[in-house]
């Protein structure tokens, strides 16, 4: 159980109905977590760099989202372009008083008795989409994410809300949300809900869009990605299969295809999509490639259901 309370002050606007910025000069949020499950808190133990992941902590920082479109329609008729960025700083001002503060066990600083966080966190995306064919009708929609997340200082992890998943309707689409990687990690059975998370991720998608009958259409799509840790793990008993270097970059790199239909009613788009798993890092017994006939098996495939476009 995690107890949240957050507040931000900042403000908004736009250029043109072009730039789109949101800047929050001072973001508050004090975390505490109970009950952690008996399993799951022995995992835990035996794994300080999660541990820290999972701890009470106190969070003041900076941050801001910067959005460029070239469309800024809800269902653009147009091809199209656009850059996000997204940025947080947490912890900086706060280490300036270190020195006066009570310490943990582990010597971190901390503010009403839990450790505050310090850590530096981005996110890009940049997207494109091509409309052409008769009326544009057709289209060509491309993506492509990066981000990172560091923590220093008073911190050994990010804090768990600030990692990076994958999955999901928006996401690799052969996946449910939260349960791919991280790298060549397994799924963590210790949670009901997935919940595979890293400090970084890769991710990019292709999807072909074409006109079916009345107001259906149809897509294909590709997607390539995964998560991963970018400090390697303490434990010393197994490899660290979520670490990412030269050799898990590649063999890490998740692949799905997929077929979507969707109900376009001008003002909303309403979508079901169908990811087949191609390429499955955490198969490491077998091979990571899947053939036709496992994608029809139970961890060979997902279904979503969404609102507006992936990307």
């Amino acid at each position: 159980t995690r107890n949240i309370i957050s507040t931000s002050l900042g403000f908004n606007g736009n250029v043109r109905s072009r730039f789109y910025y949101q800047v929050y000069p001072a973001q508050l949020s004090i975390i505490r977590i109970f009950n952690l499950d008996s399993a799951f808190l022995e995992n835990l133990k035996s794994d300080p760099f999660l541990q820290n992941a999972y701890q009470d902590h106190f969070d003041l920082g900076a941050g801001g989202t910067f959005y460029y479109t070239t469309n800024s329609d809800v269902n653009p008729k147009t091809s199209y372009e656009y850059v996000r960025l997204q940025t947080g700083i947490s912890g900086n001002v706060l280490s300036a008083f270190k020195g006066l503060m009570k310490k943990d066990d582990n010597g971190s600083g901390m503010v009403w008795n839990t450790p505050y966080s310090q850590y530096v966190r981005a996110e890009l995306t940049l997207g494109k989409t091509w409309r052409f064919g008769r009326d544009d009708k057709q289209g060509f929609a491309t993506r492509l994410q990066a981000g990172a997340g560091y923590a220093y200082g008073n911190s050994t992890a990010l804090p768990f809300e600030k990692h990076f998943y994958s999955g999901g309707a928006n996401s690799m689409r052969g996946w449910q949300a939260r349960s791919l990687g991280p790298g060549l990690a397994a799924k963590d059975t210790t949670f009901v809900i997935p919940n595979q998370t890293g400090d970084m991720k890769l991710e990019a998608n292709m999807e072909y869009r074409f006109p079916m009958f009345w107001m259906f259409s149809g897509a294909v799509f590709v997607d390539a990605g995964n998560v991963w840790n970018l400090k390697r793990s303490d434990r010393q008993d197994e490899p660290d299969l979520a670490h990412i270097d030269g050799k898990s970059l590649w063999t890490g790199m998740a692949m799905n295809w997929g077929l979507g239909l969707r109900l376009d009613l001008d003002f909303l788009i309403l979508r079901v999509d169908w990811g087949l798993r191609l390429h499955d890092p955490a198969r490491q017994r077998g091979s990571c490639w899947l053939n036709p006939r496992q994608w029809f098996e139970k961890n060979g495939y997902a279904l979503h259901f969404g609102v507006g476009y992936p990307f």
